[in-house]
C-alpha cells in the first residue's frame, strides 16, 4: 500500500512542486503530473485495495 502511495500521490506532488520551482513556464509537464496522479487514483485504486470490493476487469 505505502509503494502505491508513494507512486500515485508523493511522486507527482513533488514533481509539480520541483517543475514550478525550477521551471515555472513548464505547465505541460505539470499537467501530466496532474494526470498521472489522477490516473492511479481512479483507475488502478479500485485493483489494489484489500478488504474491499473490487471491479472485475
Amino acid at each position: 500500500m505505502f509503494i502505491y502511495i508513494l507512486i500515485a500521490v508523493i511522486l507527482p506532488v513533488i514533481g509539480i512542486l520541483v517543475n514550478h520551482l525550477y521551471k515555472p513556464d513548464h505547465i505541460l509537464l505539470s499537467m501530466f503530473f496532474v494526470v498521472w496522479m489522477g490516473f492511479f487514483l481512479m483507475a488502478l485504486q479500485p485493483f489494489d485495495v484489500e478488504g474491499f470490493e473490487t471491479i472485475d476487469p
